[in-house]
């Protein structure tokens, strides 16, 4: 352990992956760190407060390695690229019951469509057209929007000359769907070529290749300007700078570094989310379950209600509810939560919650909080405004409004129901829709 301890104080403060070895030599687990000395030295400062199965694993700790990268965006896909190459035993243990994400970029296709895949069929560590795997579909999600910015790419399924919904943003150029209607050969031909030189360029980020990625966007980019197009110079500028931008972002700890699923991250949301609200709710003494509402419409028809449940902090699928509105379609966003929050407490053999979230501001916390008043039901309500992500309550005959760090695991725990009421919402919307069209 002595050996260890020097390794780790040798550590430099920069972005990186860190990996440890048993005694005979075997990966154990791979992590990334924007900070190699701090994240590794967190394994061995204070043992107590880690969970028994980071005990475990510190427990049978040799040696460590480590790889040092220039940005924290390169060791978050470097990472990736060892947990597959190595798979790593306490890796495989902190994932989820689904099967690992990948990003997936076709080797057969001519005008390759990015996605993400969950089961990459047929591959194994040397196949160089899955990248990953990543720790949730949430990063890997956000590192397809982030790299668009910089290399755009397409991910439209159907291709029937019509530009996907990304052409219109700037971050798919050309489109597939569109080269492959072109009725003219050589301008196919040319636009293809330039597509396919986009695709190779996201293909050497996610293989941990930027530095390549920018000498032959600079190479480009001269060429264009020594023949005077300058049009084509200053657009392969623009994504140099945006390419340099993102590798030199520093993200927020909980997007780039997340919390390692050994430990128990939802208790430390929970019990921060407590502390912040119990000056203005003296009456919590737990939030063993908390329930969040959203409302999904369009312009009145289909709309519906969805109520997503955390117990302790963790989603609990079996607890989710779905609502159809039943009153007039002309009601307000406000009018049809207040008809959802209110059907769920005439059941009253649901457990009540210890405090509820609706996704909005002022007029949706007002109008919950009137109808538990009236209701005679002591339920705390607060809303989370998307705008500024400011936590927003009603107490007594005033509102309240708490600005918290974006850091905050308090935070993150609200944004994450809120984001997960609205997909339930969205997803059960989009099915009314889908049935109400069907022959």
């Amino acid at each position: 352990m002595d050996t260890i301890q020097k390794t780790v104080a040798s550590l430099p403060h920069a972005p990186g992956v860190y990996q440890f070895y048993d005694c005979d030599g075997t990966i154990l687990y791979v992590g990334k760190a924007r900070d190699l000395f701090k994240r590794v030295s967190s394994y061995f400062a204070s043992p107590s407060q880690l969970s028994e199965k980071t005990r475990q694993l510190v427990s049978h700790i040799r040696s460590i390695r480590i790889h040092t990268v220039a940005t924290e965006f390169e060791a978050l896909l470097l990472e990736a690229k060892y947990i597959r190459a190595y798979e790593p035993k306490y890796n495989m243990i902190a994932k989820d019951d689904k099967s690992p994400i990948y990003i997936r970029i076709p080797k057969n296709e001519v005008l390759p469509r990015v996605s993400l895949s969950r089961k990459p069929k047929n591959t194994d560590a040397s196949d160089k057209y899955y990248f990953g795997p990543y720790a949730s579909k949430k990063t890997a999600l956000f590192i397809i929007r982030t790299l668009r910015h910089s290399i755009p790419f397409c991910q439209q399924k159907v291709r029937n000359g019509k530009p996907c919904f990304y052409t219109h943003l700037g971050l798919c150029s050309p489109c597939p769907s569109v080269i492959q209607k072109m009725p003219e050969e050589k301008q196919k031909k040319e636009l293809t070529h330039l597509y396919r030189q986009h695709i190779q360029r996201l293909r050497w980020i996610l293989s941990g290749q930027s530095k390549k990625t920018i000498l032959s966007l600079q190479k480009d980019m001269q060429k264009e300007a020594s023949r005077n197009n300058f049009e084509k110079a200053a657009l392969l500028r623009n994504q140099i700078q945006a390419l340099i931008s993102t590798l030199n972002t520093s993200y927020d700890p909980f997007l780039f570094e997340e919390i390692d699923k050994l430990e128990k991250a939802p208790d430390e949301q929970v019990a921060q989310l407590r502390r912040i609200l119990e000056p203005h709710f003296p009456s919590i003494s737990s939030l063993h379950r908390i329930e969040c509402y959203d409302m999904s419409t369009l312009q009145g028809s289909a709309s519906v209600g969805s109520m997503v449940v955390l117990i302790d902090g963790i989603p609990y699928t079996n607890e989710y509810r779905k609502f159809q509105i039943r009153s007039t379609s002309a009601l307000s966003d406000t009018k049809m939560m207040e008809e959802v929050v209110k059907r769920r407490l005439l059941h009253e053999e649901w457990p009540l919650p210890d405090l509820i979230v609706v996704d909005g501001g002022k007029a949706q916390v007002a109008e919950i909080s009137a109808l538990l008043v009236s209701l005679r039901k002591n339920i705390p309500v607060i809303g989370l405004a998307k705008r500024f992500e400011q936590i927003l309550m009603k107490v007594n005959t005033t509102f309240a409004t708490i600005t918290i760090p974006l850091s905050s695991p308090a935070l993150q725990l609200l944004q994450h129901i809120r984001d997960e009421a609205h997909r339930f919402a969205v997803s059960y919307h989009r099915q009314l829709r889908k049935r109400a069209f069907a022959p």
